[in-house]
């Protein structure tokens, strides 16, 4: 399991982490919000046009056909504009890029080319340019790189208007509020990709968390029964008419739990049962616990396998092979049984308090008693087991074994295959 993430830093100014691969994820996740809304802020951008429009005819007395033929230009700007996003990869890739190069025609659009066009008077061309930056700032979700861009083509858009710059007066009736309006969008610019950035922190650590929850599950449960204990209520059960079921033991484990500290007696059974386990994932078998130095598990549940006593066969002989290979490591001889049956279960988890996956059922009880029963490195199969392997398994001689609760028995000792 991934250890928790450390902390994520952002640079002072352009705000960007300083984890690339988070920085890049930053970007992705703000770029797809960002086409998102692209089509409400372009159907904004054509209602504040056809507004001005209305109200440049209470303001201009001459040139009014220029003035409307450069704002219908505009609205087809923003109409391709849409089309582009919609149609062009390579525009929605580099959607930052996008943004500047139509903001950079809008603004040219409402100051020199309206400037041209008509007598507009300059306050009135440098309040819409500045309420369009404003807006498309907020509503295509500009990060700091382009909105530094589109902040100095206002400033030169601003500055180059007609009379922006004459008269004595210049700096305090133009120069001065340019300056502040371009520092005003620059920090509502950095406080809103600095919220962004904030909620794309927030939404990772609850995805991460969310994400660790469903592995803790799911190494408790099978995957498709901590779904449907996400979504149903009560006891979930199901039974199975054949499968087969594996117990095993370690034989002088009460000897090595004497001889060693419990950190230590931890450690080995940790790094047995972790390669049992692999064993089990590799061959699709579900492991239903562990108890003690004992090992549970069954194949054909949850998914079904038609060929479950095979698939256990192989886990026995495997984890007979581990364990002598991994003995060495303890400090006394060890060697273990394994018992097999086959047959039907019922499967499921009860309660809601420390719940696990388990199994009951006839075969439950006859793979124990297989196992307790059996000898030393040896794995005893039932009847039923052997009937399903004799083709292709080699086993012992039948022998008769008096099962505790059970009675006389008919038993096997699975060799090999054949």
């Amino acid at each position: 399991m991934q250890e928790r993430h450390t902390q994520l830093h952002m640079t002072r100014w352009m705000l960007e982490f300083d984890q690339t691969d988070v920085e890049a994820g930053f970007v992705a996740y703000d770029d797809q919000h960002g086409l998102d809304a692209a089509p409400f802020a372009l159907v904004i951008g054509v209602l504040f046009t056809a507004v001005y429009l209305g109200i440049d005819t209470l303001v201009l007395h001459h040139g009014l056909l220029a003035a409307a033929l450069i704002r219908v230009a505009t609205v087809l700007v923003f109409v391709v504009a849409y089309v582009v996003l919609h149609r062009v990869r390579r525009a929605r890739e580099h959607l930052q890029v996008a943004s500047v190069l139509l903001l950079t025609l809008v603004l040219v659009s409402l100051g020199p080319a309206l400037a041209a066009g008509a007598d507009f008077p300059t306050e009135y061309l440098r309040t819409s340019a500045t309420v369009t930056v404003l807006g498309a700032i907020g509503l295509l979700r500009m990060r700091m790189h382009a909105v530094m861009v589109v902040l100095s083509v206002y400033a030169v858009v601003s500055l180059s208007l007609p009379g922006a710059l004459d008269g004595v007066d210049a700096f305090g009736s133009t120069v001065a509020p340019t300056a502040g309006l371009t520092a005003i969008a620059a920090v509502i610019a950095y406080s809103l990709e600095r919220l962004r950035r904030t909620d794309f922190v927030r939404q990772r650590e609850v995805e991460h968390e969310r994400a660790r929850s469903e592995e803790i599950l799911h190494n408790v449960l099978p995957a498709s029964i901590a779904e449907r204990l996400r979504t149903e209520s009560g006891a979930i059960a199901e039974s199975a008419p054949s499968v087969s079921v594996l117990f095993s033991d370690i034989v002088g484990f009460t000897p090595v739990s004497e001889s060693l500290s419990p950190e230590e007696l931890v450690q080995l059974l940790d790094t047995m049962f972790r390669e049992f386990d692999e064993l089990c994932d590799r061959r699709g078998i579900e492991k239903i616990k562990t108890v003690g130095d004992a090992y549970m598990a069954v194949a054909g549940l949850p998914q079904p396998d038609p060929d479950h006593a095979a698939s256990l066969a192989e886990l026995a002989l495997d984890m007979q092979r581990t364990l002598s290979r991994l003995s060495p490591a303890w400090p006394s001889p060890i060697s273990m049984r394994i018992g097999i049956a086959s047959g039907p279960v019922v499967a499921g988890v009860i309660g809601r308090r420390k719940f696990t996956y388990d199994l009951w059922g006839d075969t439950v009880n006859t793979a124990s008693r297989m196992e307790s029963h059996g000898l030393p490195r040896r794995i005893q199969v039932d009847e039923a087991t052997h009937a399903l392997l004799e083709s292709r398994y080699a086993f012992s001689e039948p022998q008769r074994v008096d099962v505790k609760g059970k009675g006389p028995m008919t038993t096997y000792f699975l060799l090999g295959r054949v």
